[in-house]
């Protein structure tokens, strides 16, 4: 049962997905059936309920943590940016993802990538995803939102990826995006995916002054370990 739980958990966002990807095709153009989007929809469905139904077996904690709100309850004292910020990061992924079946259909911007850039596109979205779910399996303080939990004794966790990476989930989900939008066949929204890069090291700010404050530790391990994103740039 609760495999099951977790491997249904991601429909919700699956679902949501799917709508603007392969609707906006059919209204625009009436173009109802996309293999690329299906393809990309049904491999990204497929590893994010592989992957949640383990977590719920495997990491129970872990699980639950991400099945919280974007909005921590008031006594968990989560900063006001942090639960704006979240909104806004929301927003903009929506508009992002309808950018690119728009592109693909009607606005053309670019040239469309050629088939070894979408398989570049597809492994990135694979490789990222599988990083941001293993980096959930070995956090299970990595909760949604920034907020209080001294309740659940948070610590720092400092091996398997947070040995080489203090955020490896945003890392993961950074390459997640550019290669969906290559997969789909869209330059645009790659270049314009550079907006999730600039959310990122806004929220990873946010984050580490909040840490930094009240999580002991965190401070020591920042020295520890310098990359925040991506080991040799960031």
């Amino acid at each position: 049962m609760q495999a099951l739980r977790g491997a249904l958990s991601p429909l919700p966002l699956v679902a949501v997905m799917a709508a603007v990807l392969l609707m906006i095709p059919g209204l625009l153009e009436g173009i109802w059936i996309w293999p690329t989007a299906w393809l990309f929809v049904a491999t990204f469905g497929l590893i994010s309920c592989l992957a949640s139904g383990l977590l719920a077996v495997l990491r129970p904690a872990s699980f639950r943590v991400r099945q919280q709100s974007f909005v921590a309850p008031r006594e968990k004292q989560q900063p006001l940016v942090d639960s704006l910020g979240l909104l806004f990061y929301l927003a903009f992924t929506l508009c992002w993802l309808a950018s690119i079946p728009l592109d693909v259909f009607r606005l053309k911007l670019l040239a469309a990538p050629p088939l070894p850039v979408q398989a570049i596109g597809a492994v990135s979205v694979i490789l990222g995803l599988s990083i941001a779910y293993l980096a959930i399996g070995q956090n299970r303080f990595a909760a949604p939102t920034i907020h209080d939990q001294s309740a659940e004794a948070q610590q720092v966790i400092q091996s398997g990826l947070y040995a080489v990476v203090r955020h490896p989930f945003y890392a993961g989900m950074l390459l997640v995006y550019p290669g969906a939008a290559l997969w789909l066949g869209s330059y645009a929204a790659a270049i314009s995916s550079i907006g999730f890069l600039i959310l990122t090291l806004a929220r990873v700010v946010i984050e580490e002054r909040y840490l930094r404050e009240h999580l002991p530790g965190y401070g020591a391990y920042a020295k520890r370990v310098r990359v925040k994103l991506i080991p040799g740039l960031l």
